[in-house]
């Protein structure tokens, strides 16, 4: 009965070693890549950036826009008309109106709006009227010659007065490009920030699988020595099927931990912005993490990641346009009072070459002057959009609040745990050190005839327990340290990344 489960942990053995040796084959294929050219690649494709870059973009183009309505705008018009006007028939009676004429004109004009709330333009019209008579009693009949230049100024009194009213789409327009720019600074933090510990992550399943071979090579090293001292008379057949069921178990382990791999290998690719390929090689870390002393003062780190943390300053600058709104709001609530004037030269004879003199000049002048006022009377309208714009105010301030607390708390959280990771690496080498030794100790005491396959194996067991832990440590300072210098926004001087 023995025998059969010896031969059925052979057969085990010799299927594992096979699946092994197909995934050891695909294994090779992995493509190394370093952390910088991981974040290269993501700065390049990810999808969530690249939305970003369009958000700029789009920012960029609204503020050139909303500055347009300060351009100078140049109107033309060319005309044609005739009007009849037919006489009355009537017993006694002359009806001097009747007749028709056709008029001919030719406008042009140029126009710019006012940084204070005004309207500034200067028109000029020509027009050539041809008169025809309908009666014989009419006092005019033929060519007239009518042209005039006009300085038109209307400017509001109260509501929309000012250069803050007038220019707040402007500067809406600034705040909201700044909201941006932050925006996609802190999705590049973020973005980095991901790709680090998904980069540490893929490093720690590689080095993970290197250890796992490690246990395996070890495990089969035993074999050999057990083979051996089995063929000297030292040992029984039996004594090796401990060891055998051992690289069972680590071979399992092993394929458990290049699937580990692959999945890490898909999870930097969907940051990449790459499709799922199943032919694409998969990746392999080059670098490795490096854990050290890190000192930390938690009060400098909260003061830096209040000030510098892109999304809280974004917040920020989005109470700015709140203010910006309920400022409009406010003006709004003022009646409507508003001055319009014009002046300018009239021309009029039955020549051409007269009637320019005239308006060329300042004798015939013609003006007018307006007031217009408008209140309305409940004005529900005003009232309900200045409500509206305290409210996005005060939510805003909320929001910012949130932010920051949650910030603080974040970052007490990272500290603490570099500092937690910090100390188990510490910790982890000394283990790591002392489980070498154990092994090496055991080994010769197996050598001697102390010790059995169980207790060999059970110290390289130690021993592959205590490298994991100390590399688990060692990529949990790396990613915790990414993760704080994203929360202040240095991840990216420290990668040397700028964004254009």
């Amino acid at each position: 009965m023995k025998r059969l489960e010896v031969r059925g942990l052979i057969v085990l053995l010799f299927v594992l070693l096979a699946g092994l040796g197909a995934g050891t084959t695909h294994a090779e294929e992995n493509r190394p890549l370093s952390l910088i050219q991981a974040i290269e690649r993501a700065l390049a494709g990810n999808p969530d950036l690249r939305r970003e870059n369009v958000a700029v973009a789009k920012a960029a183009a609204k503020q050139i826009a909303v500055a347009g309505q300060f351009d100078v705008r140049l109107d033309a018009r060319l005309a044609a008309e005739r009007q009849v006007v037919p006489a009355v028939n009537c017993a006694g009676c002359i009806d001097l109106s009747a007749g028709k004429d056709t008029t001919t004109s030719v406008g042009l004009g140029i126009t710019r709006a006012l940084e204070t709330g005004g309207r500034l333009s200067l028109t000029g019209l020509a027009q050539r009227i041809s008169i025809s008579d309908l009666t014989t009693t009419s006092y005019f009949s033929g060519t007239l010659y009518q042209n005039n230049v006009a300085l038109v100024f209307t400017h509001p009194l109260l509501r929309g007065f000012g250069a803050e009213i007038a220019l707040a789409n402007v500067r809406t327009a600034r705040i909201e490009q700044d909201i941006a720019e932050l925006n996609r600074r802190m999705r590049a933090c973020n973005v980095v920030r991901d790709v680090a510990i998904a980069y540490w992550e893929l490093a720690y399943a590689t080095q993970d699988l290197a250890i796992r071979r490690t246990a395996v090579e070890l495990a089969q090293e035993q074999l050999r020595v057990t083979q051996a001292m089995i063929g000297v008379g030292r040992l029984a057949d039996a004594d090796a099927a401990s060891v055998e069921r051992a690289i069972a178990q680590r071979l399992e382990e092993l394929a458990v931990g290049e699937q580990n791999l692959y999945f890490r290998s898909l999870d930097l690719e969907v940051l990449f912005g790459a499709p799922a390929d199943a032919n694409r090689p998969w990746l392999a870390a080059s670098d490795a993490p490096v854990a050290g002393t890190v000192t930390l003062d938690d009060g400098a780190e909260l003061a830096r990641a209040l000030t510098a943390n892109p999304q809280l300053r974004a917040l920020r600058r989005g109470i700015d346009l709140s203010q910006a709104d309920l400022t409009v709001a406010k003006n709004t609530l003022q009646p409507r009072l508003d001055l319009g004037t014009r002046v300018g030269p009239v021309g009029r004879s039955e020549r051409l070459s007269d009637s320019l003199p005239h308006t060329s000049g300042l004798s015939d002048l013609a003006w007018m002057a307006e007031l217009t006022f408008e209140l309305p009377v409940q004005n529900r309208t005003a009232r309900g959009q200045m409500q509206v714009a305290e409210e996005n105010l005060n939510l805003a301030r909320i929001n910012e609040g949130d932010l920051a607390a949650r910030l603080r708390d974040l970052v007490l959280r990272t500290t603490r745990s570099i500092r937690t990771a910090g100390k188990r690496v510490e910790l982890g080498q000394r283990e790591v050190e002392f489980a070498q030794k154990n092994l090496e100790s055991e080994r010769a005491r197996f050598q001697a005839g102390r010790a059995t396959n169980n207790d060999v194996l059970l110290r390289q067991q130690e021993l592959k327990d205590a490298e994991t832990r100390l590399l688990r440590a060692t990529v949990d300072q790396s990613e915790s340290e990414v993760a704080l210098a994203a929360a202040t926004a240095e991840v990216l001087d420290r990668y040397g990344i700028v964004l254009r």
